[in-house]
């Protein structure tokens, strides 16, 4: 049976080791994420991108990269009982407003819009661990050097969460998995198990499990940003602290 850790404040303490695994396992899972995207925008027809992914390239693009003049990344990391697992990302980005009406001296036009989204984030994921799994298998025929190296597909055999189009290879694998829906886009994702966690504050009591952001900027670390996820889907950020 689960145990629960129980907290008074909203203070999430990490060990010193764990923030230098994250520090580097992110770094490199974004290198993946801005490799992969590259690629994908380079053989996808217009058509193909926009059914889905939906985000033009110029936006999506520096955003991997961290550029902060258009956006965050998030990077949602889990410790599973099996170690760190990065299960996606999200992003919030600045885009041209079209209506005359939003146009504001502030932004000169623009506005953020926040993409959490299977076609961004989800997609891309099974995209990369499809192309993980067949170069595995493939590696010792393949006649030159694989789209992923030795160094590459370390990080995703690690820190990668097993992520498909559809539930054949979970349900197969008698794997629990957790299903993710955008329109005609079904994604299936391998469920990590996360840590329970109590949080009593403000009079109140909230529980749910413990997640952990992982903010990149210019593809580099910037920090970690805990929070509490209810089993509404329900968001508590906390203060990451580090000992």
């Amino acid at each position: 049976m689960k145990t629960k850790t129980t907290l008074f404040s909203r203070e999430i303490t990490y060990g010193k080791k764990d923030v230098a695994e994250l520090e580097n396992a992110s770094i490199k899972v974004q290198l993946i994420y801005d490799k992969t995207l590259f690629m994908l925008h380079s053989h996808l027809p217009d058509s193909l991108w926009d059914a889905w992914i939906g985000v033009p390239y110029s936006i999506i693009s520096s955003l991997y990269k961290g550029n902060n003049d258009s956006g965050t990344i998030f990077q949602k990391w889990i410790q599973s009982p099996t170690g760190w697992k990065c299960i996606g990302c999200e992003r919030h980005c600045l885009e041209s407003t079209e209506s005359p009406q939003n146009v504001n001296a502030a932004n000169h036009g623009r506005q953020y819009k926040f993409h959490n989204g299977i076609r961004q984030s989800m997609v891309l994921q099974a995209l990369i661990w499809s192309m993980y799994e067949n170069i595995v298998l493939f590696k010792p025929f393949l006649g030159e050097e694989p789209f992923f190296d030795d160094d590459d597909l370390h990080t995703i055999s690690s820190y990668f969460v097993p992520t498909y189009l559809n539930d054949f290879h979970l349900i197969e694998r008698s794997k629990p998995c957790k299903e993710y829906k955008d329109q005609n886009i079904h994604v299936f994702q391998e469920w990590i198990s996360a840590p329970d966690l109590v949080l009593k504050w403000n009079g109140g009591l909230t529980e749910g499990r413990w997640m952990t952001g992982v903010y990149m900027d210019h593809s580099r670390f910037a920090g970690l940003g805990p929070y509490l996820k209810d089993s509404k889907g329900q968001r508590t950020y906390m203060q990451a602290c580090v000992q």
